[in-house]
């Protein structure tokens, strides 16, 4: 074998200049670093000791290809840059990155591109498909089932598709729930709209809990106490602001999401309401801003989600065809109870 000097090297060297510094066919080359058939130890050697000495970095796309792979991922995520979503997407890029895979980023972020975004997604022929906290509408589940390649749903449940997922149904309960344990009667809730065009069900599913916790304790839901609109913090101020108007005001609030609370701790604030002397609110997501403002929510492993979503997906796509049969991965939910939530006051207006 050729000697080389590494320090007159300047730039990475190509598949060319290994085989003709081993002696070797490109093709053998490829074998060795592919591991795609048996190839001589000797030759084996020869070919090692030229990648090292020439600081040979195979292109992650042209090995994806050697064996019918993009090393693409599409990832369809919408409103991406929302606390939830960022949580999903940070261990989701973890694992992907670490497997060599290009992420290629698919944003919904208004109604008409759901279904636009999701063939896009598809016709960029990617190895794999991960599909972050939405269901993919029904009229494109037929394409992503014709395409025949892996999709998974993270922090979204779906039959037709491996998923990880959350009860969202048992987390408005828990979340409820301590409101009650803690001796608030009237309690309010604040979610998302309950008809959107994402197909998003997250909301939905917790005033589900909402109303179940309710009921167990023989509690009544004034029409006035339930309040929904866009999932936004200015949203979700301006509604607080209706309730604590009342004339018989809440004692205590269930935010479907931290980006909710977050807006319901403003409008309290805005009115001079004390937290929680006054009024307790309660979130859910966990997201890094409700450590820092002190507030009470359910806990949903969101990073874990995005990660198990991601080692999902790796695994469908090393395996052979026909896909596996779709599983669904239900992560754990936990109450946090920080300084957002306390027993009602007596005296209260």
């Amino acid at each position: 074998m050729k000697a080389v000097s590494r320090k007159r090297l300047h730039r990475l060297a190509n598949i060319a200049e290994v085989a003709a510094t081993a002696g070797v066919a490109k093709a053998t080359v490829s074998r060795v670093v592919n591991g795609t058939a048996a190839v001589r130890e000797p030759t084996r050697r020869r070919v090692e000791e030229a990648i090292l000495a020439l600081d040979y970095r195979p292109s992650q796309i042209a090995r994806g290809l050697s064996r019918g792979r993009t090393t693409k991922v599409g990832v369809i995520a919408p409103f991406f840059t929302h606390p939830s979503a960022v949580l999903l997407l940070q261990g989701a890029e973890e694992r992907l990155t670490a497997a060599s895979y290009e992420i290629v980023l698919y944003n919904v972020g208004r109604p008409e591109q759901v279904d636009e975004q999701f063939r896009n997604a598809v016709d960029g022929r990617p190895d794999g498909v991960l599909v972050i906290a939405m269901p993919p509408p029904a009229r494109e589940m037929k394409r992503l089932l014709d395409a025949r390649v892996p999709v998974v749903l993270v922090d979204f449940g779906h039959p037709a598709f491996t998923n990880t997922y959350i009860d969202n149904v048992a987390g408005g309960y828990i979340a409820t729930r301590h409101l009650i344990g803690l001796g608030h009667r009237r309690i309010a809730f604040i979610g998302d709209p309950s008809i959107n065009p994402y197909g998003f069900n997250s909301s939905v599913d917790r005033c589900v809990g909402f109303r179940r916790a309710m009921a167990e304790s023989d509690l009544e839901i004034p029409a006035a106490y339930m309040k929904e609109g866009p999932h936004a913090r200015h949203v979700a101020h301006r509604l607080t602001a209706e309730l604590l108007n009342l004339k018989e005001p809440p004692t205590a609030v269930v935010a479907a999401s931290d980006t909710q609370a977050l807006g319901v701790l403003d409008g309290a604030n805005n009115l001079g309401v004390e937290v929680p002397n006054q009024l307790s609110v309660i979130g859910f997501d966990d997201i890094e801003v409700a450590a820092y403002v002190g507030l009470t929510t359910v806990r949903q492993p969101l990073v874990l989600s995005g990660q198990r979503g991601a080692d999902l997906l790796l695994e469908a796509i090393a395996a052979p065809y026909p896909l596996p049969t779709p599983i669904a991965e239900q992560l754990p939910l936990e109450l946090i109870v920080r300084k957002s939530t306390g027993p009602p006051k007596l005296g209260r207006r």
